[in-house]
């Protein structure tokens, strides 16, 4: 069945009553997630002369600030303007010249798969795990409509440290860059997953997974995006879902989002 969203049948489809946060909360200090050893999350009360943004000091409301970088503090949303892309599919010079999250997507509600995979390691000796194009491919096979717009990945083993994971020089899993150029050529737009990031920690910034999805060789996708660590408990069944994907109108190529899934109404 094609799945469209432009009809009262599509959106009959789904049970928009139970929304399911695939999001990890962003909070003050050292109760979140991080990578690639960027600093927690810092929340602070706005100070100008005597007044504090602080109830608790006596001040009459509370104002609070916040210092974070999308990519490492959590559950975020980022183009191809990560590494350095234009909105006319040309390498920029910096983040002011390269295409922004607010400006890639003009709706925000996708057909979307949620599939669980195994990374592996391809030599006993390396510490490096993988997802890779066959395991995508297999689930995909058992799961997966072939219209969905999204994918959402979840890694086994799945646990709620998932929500307090420190990964830096962890060397945490990633994605081969044959997966995500499958991806790409099933017209995958939307990609969702529990790492830090698709690419390793360390590969000498070759970012190859990063590229291939966004498929920096040929014609740029630049209406593509990859959100990364999430969050999705083992109670939520692998299958087809509905994604709000939530992003603030903040123009940079990365930003902290909250994605909720939609199950079908038929499941519940």
């Amino acid at each position: 069945m094609k799945l469209d969203a432009s009809t009262s049948a599509f959106w009959d489809l789904w049970d928009l009553n139970c929304p399911l946060d695939i999001s990890i909360p962003m909070q003050h200090g050292l109760k979140n997630p991080r990578a690639f050893s960027i600093d927690y999350p810092v929340f602070m009360s706005f100070q100008t002369g005597n007044f504090v943004g602080d109830m608790s000091k006596g001040s009459s409301c509370n104002v609070v600030g916040m210092q974070i970088s999308p990519h490492g503090n959590g559950t975020h949303t980022e183009c191809v303007g990560h590494i350095g892309y234009n909105a006319d599919g040309q390498p920029g010079n910096g983040p002011n010249s390269c295409l922004k999250v607010n400006t890639v997507m003009s709706r925000f509600w996708f057909p979307v798969q949620l599939v669980s995979v195994n990374p592996v390691t391809k030599e006993e000796s390396d510490p490096q795990y993988w997802i890779t194009q066959k395991a995508l491919a297999e689930v995909l096979q058992i799961n997966g409509d072939r219209q969905a717009e999204g994918l959402v990945v979840r890694t086994l083993p799945n646990d709620s440290s998932k929500l307090i994971m420190d990964y830096s020089e962890t060397s945490p899993a990633a994605f081969e860059p044959e997966a995500l150029a499958f991806l790409a050529s099933m017209g995958i737009l939307h990609l969702l997953t529990d790492l830090p990031s698709v690419d390793p920690e360390h590969d000498q910034g070759q970012l190859l997974a990063h590229k291939a999805f966004w498929c920096v060789d040929s014609v740029v996708r630049n209406s593509a995006t990859i959100t990364e660590m999430i969050y999705v408990p083992s109670l939520i069944p692998d299958g087809a879902y509905l994604l709000n994907l939530m992003l603030p109108n903040i123009a940079l190529d990365a930003v902290p989002s909250r994605p909720i899934l939609y199950p079908l109404r038929s499941l519940h």
